[in-house]
C-alpha cells in the first residue's frame, strides 16, 4: 500500500500527538528527515528543479528571504576568498543549492532553523487545510 505525502504528514502528526511534549521536538526532526528522504526516493527534488514547477522547498537558498541570501553570499565570498577559490560563477552556483550542502563551508545553523521552521509551518497549513 502506498501513501501520498499528505497521508504521511497526517499519519506522523497523529503519532506526534501521542507522545510527551518533551519528545515532540525530537520526533518532528525525525519526521522531517523521513519526509525529505521520502521526497528524494521518488525524485521529487529532480521535479522541483525543472522549469515551470511552482514550488521549491524552503531549504533551497533561492527561496530564503533576500536578507538571508545576502548574509550567505557574504559568508561564502569571504570563505572562498580565504581559500583562494573565489569566482562570481562559483558563488552563483552555490546560491542555487540546499543550505545543508554548505555545512562544510559556513555555519548553517540559523539558516537551517529558518528552513525547518518554514517546512513545519507549511506542513501545519496543509494539515489544517486538509481537515
Amino acid at each position: 500500500m502506498g501513501f501520498t505525502k499528505r497521508e504521511l504528514v497526517r499519519f506522523f502528526d497523529g503519532l506526534t500527538g501521542l507522545i510527551s511534549e518533551e519528545k515532540q521536538s525530537e520526533a518532528k526532526i525525525l519526521i522531517r528527515g523521513f519526509i525529505l528522504d521520502f521526497e528524494k526516493s521518488y525524485k521529487y527534488e529532480d521535479a522541483v528543479l525543472q522549469k515551470d514547477v511552482p514550488y521549491v522547498p524552503p531549504y533551497y537558498i533561492s527561496v530564503m528571504p533576500q536578507s538571508l541570501q545576502e548574509e550567505i553570499r557574504e559568508k561564502l565570498t569571504a570563505k572562498l576568498t580565504e581559500w583562494g577559490e573565489y569566482s562570481p560563477e562559483k558563488i552563483e552556483q552555490m546560491m542555487r543549492v540546499k543550505i545543508y550542502d554548505l555545512k562544510e563551508l559556513i555555519d548553517i545553523k540559523d539558516y537551517a532553523k529558518w528552513a525547518d521552521d518554514e517546512i513545519y509551518r507549511d506542513f501545519a497549513r496543509k494539515l489544517e487545510a486538509s481537515r
